[in-house]
């Protein structure tokens, strides 16, 4: 390293000639500052460390971590995080689900690289963070801010205070979210896949709309006939004839219905078999064989403009209400982008997706203030909070668990954006209590349900209409801020309240502490009939039970002791009030 300068039990080293300044901004900031005259040959990075003692860490967690909560080791490969992929952010908690450290980065554009992983031969973190400065869009000075969170919080809260800091200190200011985004919808792709015949979808949405859903997401099909997946016919964005003969008058109808129409898009993606390939062939990013389809680079000023015209004109010329934007993330970071190229009016690729997305939001919302826009996992971070308002969990079909810690991840981390589950679907076959439990581990978010609605029982047609009522009933309390006991076993409890009310989740045995909240709405997502409650010895409470179909099962008057059991319906909830 060519330059290095310490700061409190920081060090901070260059490989460059350079200045470097640090300075403390606030009690757990840092703000790093480098000054650097010429580029030499060899790619310039600012690389900040520090080690500190495992004390009562047991686990670590960051927004791509999925299942995976444990500590790392220093020669683990560093996380990354760019503005299309995961976030810069990093907690270190105990077995209480207690902040023991966390660490964030202002610079949630650049592709970062962070190592915090257990020094064996010392029993510390070693904790190192390198930036490529000449990725960062700079070419003589670079500013990044480091927070690093001792205080004694809950995990939650410590997430919180992160997506608060980088919305209203780093100047991520969310893109506004309409009611409608926050509603329960219907997604055709799990129910549908690529078979998206408009008179079949409309059907559908009749049936969805019965239920209570006010959106629906037309996904991958629309635009081809071919339905071998894969995204070979992905770039000219026409209706297939076939299926949707005319687009305009489809969304209509649908519209008629009462519902919403979102128009599912694969951004980056142009296919082989396309009128487009020939035109962006040579304006690639990387091309993927097995999809038969190439990746757009997005520094082409050609590319922007062709992506945010086929976006425009859908919205104008079919009167669509949102879009869903799908493979953001494979846009590749600049440190793995071919070579700057002529024709190209951008260095780097994440400014040219920043550029992209901008324009694509303004020019949309001068059309529908009120666009509704879905980006899924794992492009969740702070700056695509600025033109996407609605989040959701990545695919995990059939799978409640993943669904469930995708939802609460997102939550902690998205503020006020729209978090959505990803799309419902179960066999037909499966029991009405399993079922349900498929939507009560996504509660806490907007749920979306894609399954073919006259295919299942009509038991689990009525099951759906009372926890989709449910959601939309109690939205507000649902969405309140969360608390959730151990992270590390993928959230056992979720509890929401909102003034007097609260709704607790139950997803695995372990005592609940009631709190003192008058209203609990105790939701039972367990395998069993019986939960343990903690509360204040000789509190009278009302309780009433429910089932999975909302039908009252019991009622009785309970005098409490500091642990109790209570009998409530498996996928059913207890209302206690006192």
């Amino acid at each position: 390293m060519r330059t290095a300068v310490s700061f409190q039990d920081l060090t901070l080293s260059a490989n460059i000639p350079c200045r470097i300044h640090a300075e403390a901004v606030a009690q757990d900031q840092v703000k790093i500052e480098v000054l650097w005259e010429d580029m030499t040959e060899e790619a310039p990075r600012l690389q900040i460390d520090w080690a500190m003692p495992v004390q009562d860490m047991q686990y670590m967690w960051y927004p791509s971590c999925g299942f995976r909560r444990s500590l790392r080791v220093d020669w683990n490969e560093p996380v990354k995080s760019h503005i299309s992929s995961s976030a810069p952010v990093y907690v270190l908690f105990n077995d209480e689900g207690e902040n023991r450290m966390t660490v964030a980065l202002s610079d949630a554009l650049t592709d970062i690289d962070t190592a915090i992983g257990v020094h064996e031969e010392s029993g510390e973190f070693k904790c190192t963070v390198c930036i490529p400065l000449d990725k960062t869009g700079m070419t003589r000075f670079y500013s990044v801010i480091l927070m690093r969170n001792r205080e004694k919080m809950s995990f939650a809260a410590a997430l919180r205070k992160v997506s608060a800091w980088w919305e209203q200190d780093c100047g991520y200011v969310p893109m506004e979210v309409p009611d409608a985004a926050r509603l329960p919808l219907y997604s055709a792709w799990y129910s549908f896949h690529q078979a998206t015949i408009a008179a079949e979808i409309e059907q559908e949405c009749i049936r969805a709309r019965a239920l209570g859903l006010d959106t629906i997401i037309v996904d991958d099909g629309w635009q081809t006939g071919d339905g071998n997946r894969g995204y070979g016919y992905c770039g000219d964005w026409r209706p297939c004839t076939g299926k949707i003969p005319d687009m305009k008058a489809h969304v209509q109808r649908v519209h008629d219905l009462g519902m919403k129409y979102m128009l599912w898009y694969s951004v980056p993606f142009v296919g082989e078999w396309s009128e487009h390939w020939p035109v962006f062939k040579d304006m690639l990013l990387n091309y993927i064989p097995v999809l038969h389809c190439g990746v757009l680079d997005p520094r082409y000023p050609a590319v922007r403009e062709y992506l945010m015209e086929t976006y425009v004109h859908a919205l104008k010329d079919w009167e669509l209400d949102g879009f869903k934007l799908d493979f953001i993330d494979d846009f590749l970071p600049s440190t793995q982008a071919p070579a700057p190229k002529d024709g190209m009016d951008y260095i780097l690729v994440e400014d040219a997706v920043l550029h992209l997305m901008q324009d694509v939001m303004q020019a949309l919302r001068a059309i529908k203030p009120d666009i509704m826009i879905e980006f899924r996992q794992h492009y969740i971070g702070p700056a695509m909070r600025t033109f996407g308002n609605m989040f959701r969990v990545g695919d995990c079909p059939n799978d409640p668990i993943k669904n469930r810690v995708g939802v609460v991840d997102l939550r902690l981390l998205s503020g006020s954006t729209a978090v959505h589950s990803d799309m419902l679907m179960w066999h037909k076959d499966d029991s009405t209590v399993c079922a349900a439990r498929q939507i009560l581990n996504v509660i806490f978010s907007v749920p979306q349900l894609s399954l073919k609605l006259d295919a299942i029982p009509d038991e689990h047609v009525s099951m759906m209409q009372f926890w989709i009522g449910f959601a939309k009933e109690h939205r507000a309390l649902l969405a309140a801020p969360m608390e959730v006991l151990s992270p590390q076993h993928m959230y056992p409890v979720v509890r929401t309240r909102l003034a007097d009310e609260q709704a607790v989740a139950v997803y695995e045995n372990c005592v609940v502490d009631l709190s003192d909240a008058p209203v609990t709405y105790l939701l039972n997502a367990t395998a069993g009939e019986h939960v343990v409650l903690r509360s204040t010895a000789g509190r009278v409470l009302q309780v009433r039970t429910f089932d999975c179909m909302g039908k009252c099962r019991a009622e009785w008057t309970e005098t409490t002791g500091k642990l109790w059991e209570i009998s409530v319906p498996v996928s059913g909830y207890a209302l206690i009030c006192g």
